[in-house]
């Protein structure tokens, strides 16, 4: 089959090219953003007058070796990609000092919705940095879609996922809303484990919090029920995340279906009671 590549591109303002603090911020975010590239490489190279051209592999060289030329720099580049086979991603960031230059963030590789999210969150990284009117309305654009769509989770996870998606972490956002599950079980049934041997031992055979009576056929199964989606959100949701990097481009979608499973999982906890405590 052949390979398809895609690219995305978002301009940023100029005339940022002598902020080396600036530049190393954005350089940092790259990397964070980019930690699952396997064979990744960075570059920074700059362009000034009198001819001046350098390639650095770190903001610190750059200044070093340009020393009282930094002042003559017009452009910086920071280029960052990954060689790996199957990915070959890249991203470039260009701070022009003239309009007649383009100041972007252009990222290409072979998945479209991954290319398309850097470009914008990078661009919305570099728009705060530089406390661009832009970013704050940006900011409240995401938060009020966020907040509308998270509206039906329980208060115990929303404000918490809120905050985390709002600054680009779903992982972490998942993570935190079973750690918040698991707090809760282990203080009401007196419990010290954690995961899914926890809720299966809570919610279980000879059960420490109960989500019914469990009089009834259907209560019991409701009971199970609840036991094995709270196993399954530690082990599909939690564990796969814990034992990875953070990933930049997660599935906003599949996390606030995440979430929709502990906020299940707290409203059935606000109903039952402790048969018994460890």
């Amino acid at each position: 089959m052949v390979r398809r590549d895609f690219s995305a591109n978002a301009l940023i303002p100029h005339g940022h090219h002598q902020d080396w603090d600036l530049i190393e911020e954005i350089l940092q975010e790259i990397e964070r953003v980019t930690s699952q590239w396997v064979h990744a490489e960075t570059e920074i190279s700059v362009d000034g007058v009198n001819s001046l051209y350098g390639r650095y592999s770190s903001v610190i060289d750059a200044k070093i070796d340009l020393g009282d030329d930094q002042r003559d720099v017009t452009e910086v580049h920071i280029l960052r990609t990954d060689r790996d086979s199957d990915s070959d991603s890249t991203i470039y960031v260009t701070l022009a000092k003239s309009q007649r230059d383009t100041s972007w963030v252009l990222v290409s590789g072979p998945k479209k919705k991954v290319c398309d999210d850097l470009a914008r969150s990078l661009q919305s990284f570099i728009l705060q940095l530089i406390k661009h009117p832009q970013a704050k309305e940006g900011t409240a654009r995401v938060q009020g879609g966020l907040e509308v769509r998270l509206q039906h989770l329980h208060p115990i996870i929303k404000q918490g996922a809120l905050t985390r998606l709002i600054n680009g972490h779903g992982d972490e956002a998942v993570e935190e809303a079973c750690k918040s599950i698991g707090a809760r079980v282990r203080k009401m049934s007196g419990l010290d484990e954690d995961g899914a041997s926890l809720i299966g031992k809570a919610f279980g055979k000879n059960a420490y919090i109960a989500i019914n009576p469990g009089t009834t056929t259907s209560g019991v199964s409701e009971q199970e029920g609840y036991m094995y989606l709270g196993m399954a959100l530690y082990r599909a949701a939690r564990n796969p995340r814990a034992h990875r990097p953070s990933d930049p481009n997660f599935d906003i979608d599949e996390v606030i279906e995440w979430l929709s499973v502990a906020s299940a999982l707290h409203r059935a906890i606000d109903r039952s009671t402790v048969r018994r405590s460890a």
